[in-house]
């Protein structure tokens, strides 16, 4: 692996985005000869993009604006810019030991998808909020019986696969939230790509999360309509 597009979803992350962005520079721009990040600022209300676009001075670094608010939106956004032959995304809140999230990403030479579990050996030492949990399971659950994927934590934020996955799948999400993680990964298992789950713990705990449960009926909603289409 040569080069990576890392995408960084950003919704009013001001408070963590310039030290994620630091951190994810350090760790990649040495393992990679070509490395870019493009953080798409969805929906923003705070004063993140004005941060982003001083740090265009210091990294590799490409700010794209958008006004929906949505997960969803912004990996597509910023998967339809990337430049590079391997591809993925990172929270904005840089919650994984990165080391291992570079472990993970060699498995792109045997695979097509790696995407991070936090459950593969038990808990995770690091516990998440009570509502990140409950969206995680919650999310293994639902895409198991209506989806048939065999994931035990289809929300972590970190997946990363080759350019051909993206190229060849369809592009046109139903889902524009949380919820995008288990379309994409249903996308690819019938494309017959083949995905690696790889245990990858927390590295803190999580104290910024954007994540309300006023988005879970819209969720429900959102992947009922992809399992009836």
């Amino acid at each position: 692996m040569e080069c990576l597009s890392l995408i960084i979803p950003n919704h009013n992350g001001a408070k963590v985005i310039e030290n994620s962005i630091e951190k994810y520079n350090r760790i990649f721009a040495k393992k990679f000869k070509k490395f870019e990040i493009i953080v798409v600022c969805n929906g923003c209300t705070d004063n993140s993009v004005q941060i982003c676009n001083k740090l265009t001075k210091k990294f590799p670094l490409k700010v794209i604006e958008i006004s929906q608010r949505g997960k969803g939106y912004a990996l597509v956004r910023g998967f339809n810019e990337a430049k590079f032959e391997y591809m993925g995304f990172l929270d904005v809140d840089n919650p994984f030991d990165l080391k291992r999230v570079f472990q993970m990403m060699e498995n792109l030479e045997q695979y097509d998808v790696v995407i991070a579990s936090k459950y593969l050996k038990g808990h995770a030492k690091v516990q998440e909020s009570f509502l990140r949990r409950l969206i995680s399971l919650g999310g293994g659950v639902f895409s198991k019986f209506f989806f048939r994927l065999n994931f035990r934590d289809t929300q972590a934020g970190a997946k990363f696969f080759k350019r051909k996955v993206w190229e060849k799948i369809n592009r046109n999400f139903i889902c524009s939230g949380f919820d995008f993680d288990i379309e994409f990964l249903y996308k690819t298992y019938k494309t017959k790509f083949k995905i690696l789950e790889y245990y990858t713990p927390l590295s803190k705990y999580e104290k910024f999360s954007t994540v309300s449960i006023k988005y879970l009926p819209g969720m429900v909603f959102r992947l009922l309509k992809l399992r009836l289409k």
